[in-house]
C-alpha cells in the first residue's frame, strides 16, 4: 500500500507516520512532502493507494508560510485531464476547525473526506484507520497470487449469518463491512493489534448450512483474500460420553462420513465407509493443546462468553470431529459413526469442507482451523438452549489462539 503524504507540520507528520505503521503500512511504502510542487512530482512518478492531503500547504519549497486552501489547488487539479496519476483514495486533514467549515464541503463534493485532526481527541486517529483497514483489504481482495504472498493473516468462516456470525462479529476487532465487486458476500474486515504489528482479520458467513455452502465460501475467501490461516468456528454435535455442553471441539482429523460405497449384501443396503481424513497442521496442534491446559485462560472464556452457560467448566477437546451433508438427531446414527473412527468427538456439517479447501487451494496455501463448541448430544433432546455460548466460547477461544499463531 503506497501512501503520500502532504503536511508540513512536521509533529502532526510525525503522528500520521506512526499511525500508518501501526496499520501494517511499511515505512518505505510512505512518502512525505511538505509542499504542492514536489508533490506533484511524485504524483507524475507513481501510483498511490492513499493521499493524506493538508488543506493549508506551501507552494513550492522554500516558501515561509503555507497558502490557506493551498490543498485545495492540488485536488482541483488533479481532477483535470493532467499527467497526473490521481490517488485511489484522498483524505483531506487539517488541525483548524474555521479550514473544516470552510473547504469540508469541497472535498464532499468529490466525494472525499476532510478530517478534522486535534491533539486532544483519538477521533482522526479512528477515522485513518478505518480508512486505512479498508484500502488494505480492497488491495488484498483485487491483487493477484504470486504463489508466495499472503493477502491477509486470518479468514474466519461461520456456517450460519445469525448465532455464529454474531459470535464473530461481537470479537473486538475494529470489524468495517466490506463489499467487493460482482460478490454478493457481505465480508467483514478487521484487525488485530499485536506487539509485533496490525495483523488483518476477515470474516464471512454461508448462505446455508452444509458442506457445500462452506465449501464454495471457503474457496471464494481463499481465492480473494489469500489468508494465512482460514478458521470456521460455530456449533457441533457432541459425544455424550467425552464431552459435556459448551465443550470445544477442535478438529484433528475432519472427514467427511458420508463418504464411501452403497452395496447390497442379502437384499438389504450396506454403506461401505472411505474417509478421507485431513489433519490439523502439527505446530498449530501443539499450540492449541497448550491452551486447552491454560484453566485461567478458560475461566476467562466462560465469564465472557455470551448466553446460557452450562454448569461444567469449560474443556478444549482437540481430536476427530466428522462432518456430514445432514443434521444428526438420532443417536443410532450418531454411533453407527463409531465405525468409521472409535475416537470421535463431535460432529457438524462444515468442518470437511474448510479443510478440504484449505488443502486443495493453489499456492500459498492456507492452514485450517476448525473450533466448535457443543451445543447438543446428536439424540432426540436436541435444542437450542447452549447455541449461543457455544458459539461464543468458541469465537473467543480463536481470537485467544490467533494472537498466539498470527
Amino acid at each position: 500500500m503506497k501512501v503520500l503524504v502532504v503536511e508540513d507540520n512536521n509533529e502532526k507528520y510525525n503522528r500520521v507516520h506512526a499511525l500508518l505503521e501501526r496499520a501494517g503500512v511499511a515505512t518505505n511504502e510512505i512518502t512525505h512532502v511538505i509542499a504542492a510542487a514536489p508533490a506533484y512530482q511524485h504524483l507524475r512518478n507513481t501510483q498511490f493507494d492513499l493521499m493524506l492531503l493538508d488543506v493549508n500547504i506551501p507552494r513550492r519549497l522554500g516558501d515561509a508560510q503555507a497558502q490557506r486552501g493551498g490543498g485545495l489547488e492540488l485536488l482541483r487539479e488533479l481532477g483535470r485531464e493532467t499527467d497526473l496519476r490521481r490517488p485511489t483514495y484522498i483524505v483531506g486533514l487539517t488541525a483548524y476547525e474555521d479550514v473544516v467549515a470552510e473547504f469540508g464541503s469541497a472535498f464532499e463534493e468529490q466525494l472525499w473526506s476532510l478530517v478534522h485532526y486535534t491533539e486532544s481527541s483519538d477521533q482522526w486517529i479512528a477515522q485513518l484507520l478505518v480508512k486505512v483497514n479498508y484500502i488494505q483489504a480492497a488491495n488484498r481482495s483485487r491483487n493477484f497470487s504470486d504463489g508466495e504472498t499472503y493477502g491477509c493473516d486470518l479468514a474466519i468462516i461461520t456456517a450460519l449469518d445469525t448465532v455464529e456470525a454474531d459470535a464473530v462479529q461481537a470479537l473486538p476487532l475494529s470489524w468495517e463491512t466490506l463489499r467487493l465487486q460482482h460478490d454478493e458476500t457481505r465480508y467483514l474486515s478487521g484487525t488485530l493489534s499485536k506487539a509485533d504489528g496490525t495483523k488483518s482479520i476477515i470474516a464471512a458467513s454461508a448462505p446455508r448450512m452444509g458442506i457445500p455452502a462452506s465449501a464454495v465460501l471457503s474457496t471464494k475467501v481463499i481465492q480473494q483474500f489469500r489468508p494465512r490461516y482460514i478458521a470456521m468456528v460455530g456449533i457441533c454435535a457432541g459425544r455424550k460420553d467425552k464431552v459435556s455442553f459448551g465443550d470445544l471441539i477442535v478438529a484433528d482429523p475432519t472427514w467427511d462420513w458420508g463418504s464411501g460405497k452403497l452395496i447390497s449384501e442379502d437384499g438389504s443396503p450396506k454403506f461401505l465407509p472411505s474417509p478421507h481424513q485431513l489433519d490439523l497442521d502439527p505446530d498449530t496442534a501443539s499450540l492449541l493443546r497448550g491452551m486447552a491446559k491454560d484453566a485461567a485462560m478458560l475461566g476467562e472464556i466462560k465469564r465472557a462468553a455470551k448466553g446460557n452457560k452450562p454448569k461444567t467448566e469449560l474443556s478444549v477437546h482437540v481430536g476427530p470431529l466428522v462432518s456430514g451433508a445432514a443434521v444428526v438427531a438420532h443417536k443410532p446414527t450418531f454411533d453407527g459413526l463409531l465405525d468409521q473412527h472409535r475416537g470421535i468427538l463431535g460432529v457438524d456439517m462444515e468442518a470437511y469442507a474448510v479443510a478440504a479447501a484449505a488443502i486443495g487451494s493453489g499456492k500459498p496455501r492456507p492452514r485450517f482451523v476448525v473450533i466448535k463448541g457443543v451445543s447438543d448430544y446428536a439424540d432426540e433432546n436436541k435444542d437450542d438452549d447452549f447455541q449461543e455460548y457455544a458459539a461464543s466460547a468458541s469465537a473467543l477461544f480463536l481470537l485467544h489462539a490467533a494472537k498466539e499463531f498470527l
